[in-house]
């Protein structure tokens, strides 16, 4: 009875070992966050991929938005 618990504690003991390694893995192998401007770039590369009918409502859109951001 005590071999089977201890072979079972060995077993816990173990996958929580290798648990926390993969873990620790993961977070350092994680790409570094990516910055505001990256993100715009991403962005404009996604909107340049458009066709123009598709970006035209998108340019009415910023313009708005831009003339909302000058009035206030």
């Amino acid at each position: 009875m005590i071999i089977a618990a201890s072979f079972l504690a060995v077993i816990f003991a173990t996958i929580s070992i290798v648990s926390g390694i993969s873990l620790i893995f993961l977070i350092f192998s994680q790409e570094r966050k990516t910055s505001s401007t990256e993100s715009m770039a991403a962005f404009h590369r996604h909107l340049n991929a458009l066709s123009d009918e598709s970006r035209e409502h998108l340019r009415s859109q910023l313009r708005e938005a831009k003339q909302r951001q000058t009035r206030n």
